[in-house]
């Protein structure tokens, strides 16, 4: 009977050494594993490195996913591996809705359905047309769909690529979950006839903020009953003395009141002797000219008729706004006067060196040093009723203090309009501010304190780890 062989110290060293090298891989797997899940399951364990925080939640968001009272669900309508590698904003869409559940105590749950591989689903939706980018938010039998275009921003790099410029997809699912989950909606009429202005921002802050917007034309529609507010866009001419009263008739409401408009005022000489007419009633007036500031440090625009700050006159819809925010900012606004205080009181005036310039100023016969009259009116309302309730019309010098460039900027534009809208709907005043998010090369910094624990790891951890697996080789070989 022959002897085994016993191996060869160089073949025992290469099985230990294979032995060893599978345990490490092994143990890297098992830690990724685990790292995976636990990320998923906890936000906090996980780091955003991109300098805008790009792929972290708002406090708002994280405000609505903590709050939220039912169950909601956000569907992709993709595997998650496709969606993700779509692009990077959509690997960003993903993380948002995931950090949303992970912060909603159970309330909040992410699904992916492959819609390619599960077109039955489509059978839940008849009525609408679902594409593999589209994500759904829905809660019992209410449900909001959201499209690229809902959001993602594009822009055309050449004529046969389109790209994503930007994303709008948290406030849009912030939005979509209010929406879903409020037993309230507030439904405002948009009218904007003889309306040359763009009004597309104002409608998108809005929904965002769960307010149920219908386009009215007053030439031949009435204004819905189950309105609440009423949105007069700024009318370069005069409506008919017909379209006036249906706005007067949804003020007085049946003589129960309880309406409200708003009404924005266009920032170019126009003559509306109807409309002024009802807005007297409210105990205001629209000068005939723009309104000007001579204080340059209340200036932030080009010119003493752009970029002004206003001072609130009036303590109403500021209580979320803090004393160190910036302030509203209005550009080429008419002022407004005060026909009868008893009813009516100003909201936004200018500094104690404004004035206004009336339109048919002439050159040479107009001096704006003699024009001061100081903290002239931008803003006002009026408020009439009786015991049963009061119909308020606040009046805005200019449409500009609601397009993109102040609301969608740091200034208080959009936080005093929301406040306003919700105060005067009798909502909550929390609202949803409109941000894009941007993931862009240079997005990438980190900050000092995970500089440390990333040069740590790399300079520390690791390179110990390996010395600790050469020295156990080392006395395991020695022991041989």
């Amino acid at each position: 009977m022959k002897e085994k062989k016993s191996l060869s110290r160089k073949a025992k060293h290469g099985i230990i050494s294979l032995a060893v090298t599978c345990l490490v891989v092994v143990a890297v797997i098992i830690i990724n594993i685990i790292a995976v899940t636990l990320t998923d399951k906890y936000s906090a364990l996980t780091a955003d490195i991109t300098g805008m925080q790009s792929f972290n939640i708002t406090e708002q968001s994280l405000k609505i996913a903590q709050e939220i009272k039912k169950d909601t669900k956000i569907t992709f309508l993709n595997s998650k591996s496709s969606y993700e590698s779509l692009d990077p904003y959509c690997k960003q869409t993903s993380a948002l809705a995931n950090q949303l559940a992970q912060n909603s105590d159970g309330k909040i749950s992410v699904e992916y359905v492959d819609l390619v591989k599960n077109p039955s689903f489509q059978n839940k939706y008849p009525d609408d047309t679902l594409s593999t980018t589209d994500v759904i938010v829905s809660c019992g039998d209410k449900y909001k769909i959201l499209t690229k275009d809902d959001l993602f921003t594009f822009e055309n790099y050449s004529e046969t690529y389109q790209y994503i410029k930007s994303s709008q997809a948290e406030q849009e699912i912030d939005s979509a979950i209010l929406t879903v989950t409020s037993d309230v909606s507030t439904k405002v009429a948009l009218v904007t006839d003889n309306c040359t202005d763009d009004y597309s921002y104002l409608k998108s802050v809005l929904n965002t903020n769960n307010y149920e917007i219908t386009e009215v034309s007053l030439l031949t529609q009435d204004i819905p009953d189950d309105t609440d507010t009423v949105i007069v866009y700024a009318p370069t001419k005069d409506y008919t003395y017909d379209a006036v009263e249906k706005l007067e008739k949804f003020l007085v409401n049946n003589n129960r009141y309880g309406k409200n408009m708003l009404y924005v005022s266009y920032c170019k000489k126009a003559d509306t002797p109807n409309i002024d007419a009802l807005i007297k009633n409210f105990g205001i007036k629209i000068d005939d000219g723009l309104a000007f500031d001579m204080d340059t440090s209340r200036i932030f625009g080009n010119n003493y008729y752009d970029g002004l700050a206003c001072n609130f006159a009036s303590d109403k819809y500021t209580s979320s706004i803090s004393s160190d925010a910036y302030p509203v900012i209005v550009s080429l606004s008419r002022t407004i006067q005060l026909t009868n205080e008893d009813v009516a009181e100003n909201l936004l005036v200018l500094s104690s060196q404004s004035g206004y310039c009336p339109f048919d100023a002439k050159d040479g016969e107009w001096s704006m040093p003699d024009a001061v009259t100081g903290n002239v009116s931008v803003m006002a309302q009026g408020t009439l009723g009786n015991d049963t309730g009061k119909s308020t019309l606040v009046v805005a010098g200019s449409s500009s203090m609601f397009e993109k460039a102040m609301l969608g900027s740091s200034f208080s534009n959009q936080k005093y309009l929301m406040n306003m809208l919700a105060d005067l709907n009798g909502r909550d005043t929390d609202t949803l501010t409109l941000e894009d998010k941007v993931i862009t090369d240079y997005d990438l910094k980190i900050s000092t304190q995970t500089a440390n624990i990333v040069g740590i790891i790399l300079y520390a951890v690791i390179p110990l780890m390996i010395l600790g697996a050469g020295f156990v080789v080392f006395l395991m070989r020695r022991n041989r």
